[in-house]
């Protein structure tokens, strides 16, 4: 026991603590290895991993750790035994019971209350908390468990303090955890999983709905209740994304089940998918044994996740169907891996299906699983969906797809669900080397004639110019510069499939494009085998990379279905916003914004693309100098903004409150450009 002093932490009082916040704020921490756990089966989880359930048999993945070589005291070591009562200020007193267990950051011990409930504290020693960001962590995981309640997520109960510790109440789950039960079983019945895998998908389907990661989903942090439902615990890893596109860059985790894209630290970011990546590695390691890429040494492990190198032993016998999901979920790519939504869709949640979980499951596989007729089972699993949280409506659309404002009548179909995996931030692999033919990456800067700016840059450029018109009205026309005016490329169709996957669109010279939720673009250019993906680089730009449609990356094919199918969609469905034009200039979406007013598009060229709700369409080109009309029954005219503004309106077929519509895109243009200043 360590003999440092603890002292109260002053501004961990009761009232902070039990206080319900409305709004999360994330926590985004610079440390990018300290929360690297090691492998469970090889290491500790973070914050006393197993404190809510491990009652009676250690505690979660803290049970499971192996001595590293270097021998090094815990945080949770700092941690002094309660007092045996444990008085609250809210004057609720509690009698310790009996040690259930550590982790790396804190001790478990029972907890009862004065009408004899029973419960876990995780107690964490003030001692530990030696800075500003440890203390923040802890509130953030506070904050986050306390938001929760969903009949798969362990319990919050109370949070407390005295001079020494902090006690988080939680409720108690005496059936040991995940992991326990793989150590006594060596392997788990797909039946078993089965079910196990329903109650944890909903329990995630739950926290991805508030838009929280877990980020430490792994076996030793699911715990079997009183009942035998599953129950995710140990919130200390996870974060709450302020917007479903937004990525998470700590480097965080426990080794096995760490997600590729989360070793690219800012590389590449990471979101929801980690989560998916990890309910991977759990139903492999539920079905063979241990996790698929388990070795003694972490590097080991990181390079084969990195690879995804892992195989099915030959004498581990699985069905076919278990292994098609478990490849998808381990997919090196997040967007290549199911939603949470697709998951329970697979062939393989059709197999046999039982009603519950049974105690005698802790030690033994149960007779007759394989039995399970398929009524049954298919009502047994609509059952455990329901339990946990996870509903299909029926006569209900999957998803909105809202009108297009560019055509009169409603898309004739819905996307179908299955096509969209959930967003991603980013890609952290750009060009399969061994794909055929080789792809020609170019910066886009040097390709194109326009430079791409950063988008403020452009937006203020834009505005100033149109700002400097608007005082130039009453000049003569002799002494203005009137810019070259030509019909720019255009937006003519468009689907806003952003809530799952990304924004579609066609331009008039029938390029379809699709900027994804992770900021990057794939453009299937018209009447050729070529396709061109623009990665965003923060800071640097875009790089854009050239493929053949025919032959193209295999971690390219999965998007490019997605454009196709996209483009057959918007064919059939949605009508042109002009002619076809051919192709002047090759040129993506790199931005929308939608009001209740207008959806406005930015090009790479430079151009801004207004279409109002009264299905008026404006594009304001050249910096801002030349702007461009397009009816609602198609027709096209581009003429110098300052010749609109000292007429008033467009010469030939007027625009109904022309001078509104521009004051309104130089406003929006100028909330962008100042926005992020």
């Amino acid at each position: 026991m360590s003999s440092v002093r603890a002292q109260p932490l002053q501004p961990l009082n009761s009232g902070q603590l039990n206080t319900r916040a409305n709004n999360i704020t994330p926590i985004k921490s610079t440390r990018r290895t300290k929360d690297v756990q090691q492998p469970e089966n090889v290491g500790v989880g973070i914050g006393a991993a197993g404190a809510v359930g491990a009652t009676g048999a250690g505690a979660g993945a803290g049970a499971d750790a192996v001595k590293p070589k270097k021998k090094k005291e815990k945080l949770s070591a700092l941690c002094k035994t309660p007092p045996s009562i444990v008085r609250t200020r809210t004057g609720r007193d509690y009698r310790r019971g009996t040690f259930l267990g550590e982790g790396g950051f804190a001790r478990c011990f029972q907890m009862k209350d004065d009408s004899g409930q029973i419960y876990a504290a995780k107690t964490v020693a003030k001692a530990s908390i030696k800075n500003e960001k440890t203390k923040t962590k802890l509130l953030s995981e506070i904050k986050i468990h306390k938001s929760l309640k969903h009949a798969n997520i362990v319990n919050f109960i109370d949070c407390f303090e005295d001079d020494i510790n902090v006690y988080i109440l939680l409720e108690i789950c005496p059936n040991q955890s995940l992991m326990e039960l793989l150590k006594t079983r060596k392997r788990i019945s797909e039946p078993e999983v089965r079910y196990f895998m329903v109650q944890i998908v909903g329990a995630i389907k739950y926290l991805h709905s508030r838009r929280v990661i877990h980020r430490d989903l792994k076996l030793g942090n699911i715990f079997f209740d009183p009942e035998m439902n599953l129950k995710i615990g140990d919130f200390g890893l996870a974060s709450v994304l302020p917007s479903t596109d937004s990525r998470k860059y700590t480097i965080c985790g426990t080794p096995n089940y760490i997600a590729p894209e989360v070793l690219g630290g800012k590389n590449t970011g990471h979101s929801f998918e980690v989560d998916i990546w990890a309910i991977g590695i759990m139903m492999y390691a539920l079905l063979i044994g241990k996790p698929p890429f388990q070795a003694k040494d972490v590097q080991v492990i990181y390079e084969r996740i990195k690879k995804t190198e892992y195989y099915f032993p030959e004498d581990k016998v699985i069905s076919d169907s278990a292994k098609d999901l478990i490849k998808d979920l381990l997919s090196l790519n997040p967007l290549n891996r199911p939603t949470i939504d697709d998951i329970l869709n697979y062939e393989w949640f059709k197999g046999p299906f039982p009603d519950k979980t049974h105690e005698l499951s802790l030690h033994t596989t149960p007779i007759g699983l394989q039995n399970i007729p398929k009524h049954e089972s298919a009502i047994n699993f609509t059952n455990t969906k329901a339990n946990a949280g996870i509903y299909t409506p029926r006569n209900k659309n999957p998803v909105e797809i809202l009108r297009s404002d560019l055509q009169s009548e409603q898309p004739k179909a819905l996307l179908p669900q299955s096509l969209s995996p959930n967003d991603t931030r980013q890609k952290y692999q750009e060009v399969d080397p061994n794909s055929l033919g080789k792809p020609r990456k170019f910066n886009f800067n040097s390709l194109y004639s326009t430079s791409i700016k950063h988008l403020n840059q452009i937006c203020f450029e834009t505005y100033q110019n149109m700002r400097r018109l608007e005082y130039s009205v009453h000049e003569s026309i002799d002494t203005l510069e009137l810019p070259r005016c030509e019909n720019p490329t255009l937006i003519s169709k468009w689907v806003d499939y952003s809530n799952k996957y990304g924004f579609s669109y066609q331009l008039n010279n029938d390029d379809i494009g699709v900027l994804f939720n992770d900021d990057n673009t794939f453009l299937k250019l018209h009447n050729s085998d070529r396709f061109l993906e623009l990665i965003y680089h923060e800071n640097e730009g875009w790089t854009c990379i050239e493929n053949s449609s025919s032959q193209p990356p295999s971690q390219a094919k999965r998007q490019l279905e997605i454009v196709d199918f996209f483009a057959k969609y918007m064919n059939s469905n949605l009508s042109k916003v002009s002619e076809n034009e051919e192709r002047k200039e090759t040129v993506f979406l790199r931005r929308y914004t939608r009001t209740s007013e207008y959806i406005m598009f930015e090009m790479t060229n430079g151009n801004f693309q207004f279409n109002f709700k009264d299905h008026h369409k404006i594009c304001v080109s050249k910096s801002g100098l030349a702007i461009t009309h397009i009816s609602p029954n198609r027709t096209i005219q581009t003429h110098p903004l300052i010749l609109i503004l000292k007429e008033g309106n467009f010469p030939s077929n007027e625009v109904p409150e022309c001078l509104d519509k521009i004051s309104v895109i130089k406003e929006a243009i100028k909330k962008k450009a100042f926005k992020d200043a």
